[in-house]
């Protein structure tokens, strides 16, 4: 019997082992080395957190820098709690978490004090609350909302032009992703996507929810709606964005530049 049991305990010990091996996390709590941008950190392991839920601007956006110091003011060199996110890791292998910082989520904090908007691609157990925070931010037009900051309602977060393998084999590896950045929800007729060489796409509809974001690809498919996401293809039959560096544009249906994006070459 007494074999049995330290049969059972030594089973269940490797269990438990082999259970804190899955987590995202190397632990839930860690120091904060590094801040690379406004929402994302590394850990004294090495580990690459992305703060879940939110977005800040993007290197070469306005207000890129400023997002970066107000995150690096909260968390660098401190000892930072972490928890699970509905989805465990984005494209980029870089882990998802809520972060705090004693009682500070920090995720939430940036978007209080308008640094950060929301950026749903997964359920957001916080959605609501996390609306009126960026709501109140923009009304009081603080951080990247002041006068002549963002304009909205809809913002470029990520352009992929170098797509996996021989591009023109894979051109839906390409894609440019643009997130409604307003508190309402916004009807995406007119609104339209142009690169640097003068390619332009004008979206042809759909309602678009606060937070959530519309996948433009390059080449063919049926355009659709997957989770709130609305995904839409280009239809062309060639690559579109540069590797070697190339600029996307947003205009709105007026035909006035909201936002841009320049991605470098790798």
């Amino acid at each position: 019997m007494l074999c049995f049991r330290a049969h059972m305990l030594r089973s269940c010990l490797l269990l438990f082992l082999g259970l804190l091996s899955l987590s995202p996390f190397p632990s839930l709590a860690a120091t904060v080395t590094a801040v690379l941008d406004g929402d994302t950190i590394e850990l004294a392991d090495g580990t690459v957190i992305r703060y879940f839920g939110v977005n800040t601007p993007e290197r070469g956006q306005r207000f890129y820098e400023d997002a970066k110091q107000y995150n690096a003011h909260l968390v660098l060199g401190k000892v930072v709690r972490l928890e699970r996110a509905g989805q465990e890791q984005d494209t980029y292998r870089r882990r998802l978490a809520y972060v705090y910082v004693g009682d500070v989520l920090v995720n939430a904090r940036l978007i209080a004090e308008g640094w950060a908007h929301l950026f749903v691609l997964t359920s957001l157990a916080p959605y609501q609350q996390w609306l009126q925070l960026q709501k109140d931010a923009q009304a009081r037009r603080k951080g990247m909302w002041r006068a002549g900051g963002v304009p909205g309602p809809l913002k470029i977060t990520a352009v992929h032009a170098d797509a996996e393998g021989d591009d023109r084999r894979n051109l839906n590896g390409e894609y440019v992703r643009i997130c409604n950045v307003s508190t309402d929800r916004v009807e995406l007729t007119g609104f339209s996507i142009q690169d640097a060489e003068g390619h332009r796409y004008v979206f042809p509809g759909g309602l678009l929810a606060p937070g959530y974001t519309a996948l433009l690809l390059t080449g063919r498919g049926a355009d659709t709606l997957r989770r709130g996401q609305r995904l839409f293809y280009w239809g062309s039959a060639q690559p579109i964005w540069n590797n070697h560096g190339d600029t996307a544009f947003l205009f709105d249906p007026q035909g006035n530049l909201i936002d841009s994006l320049t991605v470098d070459a790798p």
